[in-house]
């Protein structure tokens, strides 16, 4: 017989699905079905060549096995440069240096996780607030490549922020600002599309419009799938005549794979082309 998928359709607009949802599916009486879902990510760099080992890692970040990851990671960089020497070509080029990147960003996690009693007050902050910004592109990468966040990386990016947030008066405003805008990112990836309204909510209007905060701006509305405020604060970041390799570096984040293919977007990093 024919049932209703209204609740889980209702779950997956929840989690920012793009696009009006609907589907239907027929079950046998007296059986029973599962079923999953998952959102639509758009056009990650990773996913345009072919790369078991890199999903290897992602398999790794999503259990939090950041050393494993990195290893992964490293071993894909290889596996896809040579086959850059072979076959040269952007998509490939491009796979190697997000490769490249996420090793990093394991081996810092791994880092930062490792036991430094007796730092000052100041240090530990400023670890606990890099680490909550590290996990959060962990939960992107993951849902990039599985379409979505495993519960306990979104609950342990989610505490670290809070964490960061307990210092909110030694914090800097802008630091502040920064760190609600990251979890509504955090919660809109995660599909707590309430949460990450909330979070916004936390930011002042003249905060949002401070350029120090153009890039964490762009982060959310990219995340609850505002995609002209994304562009218009990701335009306004990249005004900030950013260096080639730190725009490189922004291009590669997983936070913009819905906007990829779009002409505004692909224009705003066209002398990405020339390096």
């Amino acid at each position: 017989m024919a049932v209703s998928l209204a609740l889980a359709l209702a779950l997956l607009s929840d989690a920012g699905a793009d696009g009006p949802i609907s589907a239907s599916a027929t079950i046998t009486a007296g059986r029973t079905a599962a079923l999953t879902a998952t959102v639509s990510v758009g056009r990650p760099i990773e996913r345009a060549v072919a790369g078991r080992t890199f999903s290897m890692g992602v398999g790794q970040d999503r259990q939090q096995h950041w050393t494993e990851a990195a290893s992964f990671y490293q071993q894909a960089v290889l596996e896809w440069s040579t086959e850059l020497r072979v076959h040269p070509g952007v998509a490939l080029e491009r796979a190697v240096q997000k490769a490249e990147r996420e090793r990093q960003r394991s081996v810092m996690l791994a880092n930062l996780d490792l036991p430094r009693p007796g730092q000052p007050e100041s240090v530990v902050r400023a670890m606990t607030l890099e680490r909550a910004r590290l996990l959060r592109t962990k939960m992107m990468v993951v849902r990039a490549n599985s379409g979505a966040v495993p519960d306990e990386l979104y609950a342990r990016t989610r505490q670290s922020f809070d964490d960061a947030l307990r210092a909110g008066e030694v914090l800097p405003i802008a630091v502040q600002s920064e760190i609600h805008l990251l979890l509504c990112a955090a919660h809109a990836a995660a599909g707590a599309r309430a949460a990450a309204r909330l979070a916004l909510s936390q930011v002042s209007t003249d905060q949002q419009q401070e350029p120090v905060n153009a890039l964490a701006m762009a982060t959310c509305t990219a995340a609850l799938g505002d995609d002209n405020q994304a562009l218009n604060f990701l335009e306004a970041h990249l005004l900030q005549r950013l260096d080639p390799f730190t725009q490189r570096e922004l291009f590669l984040a997983n936070d913009w794979d819905r906007l990829r293919g779009q002409p505004r977007f692909e224009n705003l990093f066209a002398s990405l082309a020339r390096y």
